[in-house]
């Protein structure tokens, strides 16, 4: 029987994937929140309810809690969060195929399918989502997205705040940088530098004004 109760972060549509995966982990889902528009009372998400931020059902010594929004933009919230006292827990699904040697970090959501290599790190509050492949030694740092079938050679060093969009590849030893964003499909042969925004194949530098996405 589900034991732990968890709020999830977030009531968008990567939220209900990230509560199949909280009910397959045995954990005990109290409801989804928003921290930017106050939902209407009675609000409900898949038979759950949608909690305004200052309207929590349970403190911090009652639950934990998981940020499910896709966004590396998320991460405001997940301090306003930590800053209250909650605890965060990482969840991953069933059918993920995790290295004994790889480390997980604290808040992080592995979805279906995904692949983490051994020795590999995810820091925390990091989203790896569907299929997404994760080689050997790879370092994924602070709250960090992972799209949908990315895959990420051996080697690699992704910097906080990156996203790596859906079908992206990163070739071995490849450095992401801090708040890097690689566009969906990219090909990545070189080192993409902090705030840089790389699309195509192979990819190129098309902003070097972003944080995240």
């Amino acid at each position: 029987m589900p034991t732990r109760p968890l709020l999830l972060l977030g009531n968008g549509r990567f939220a209900v994937e990230a509560l199949e995966i909280a009910e397959a982990a045995g954990f005990a889902p109290l409801g989804f929140v928003n921290s930017l528009t106050r939902p209407d009372t009675g609000v409900t998400l898949e038979g759950l309810p949608v909690f305004w931020v200052d309207e929590l059902p349970a403190g911090p010594e009652a639950c934990e809690a998981v940020c499910a929004i896709v966004t590396t933009r998320r991460l405001p919230f997940i301090e306003l969060m930590a800053s209250r006292g909650y605890r965060f827990a990482s969840l991953v699904h069933p059918s993920t195929n995790v290295s004994k040697r790889a480390r997980i970090g604290t808040g992080c959501i592995v979805n279906a399918g995904t692949v983490v290599g051994s020795n590999a790190v995810l820091g925390d509050h990091t989203i790896v989502n569907r299929g997404a492949l994760i080689g050997h030694d790879v370092a994924i740092g602070y709250g960090c997205t992972v799209g949908p079938g990315a895959n990420i050679a051996g080697n690699v060093e992704i910097g906080d705040g990156a996203f790596i969009a859906q079908g992206a590849v990163i070739l071995e030893g490849i450095r992401i940088g801090k708040g890097a964003v690689v566009g969906a499909g990219a090909l990545v042969r070189t080192d993409v530098q902090p705030n840089d925004m790389v699309v195509g194949l192979p990819a190129k530098v098309s902003r070097s004004d972003v944080n995240g996405l």
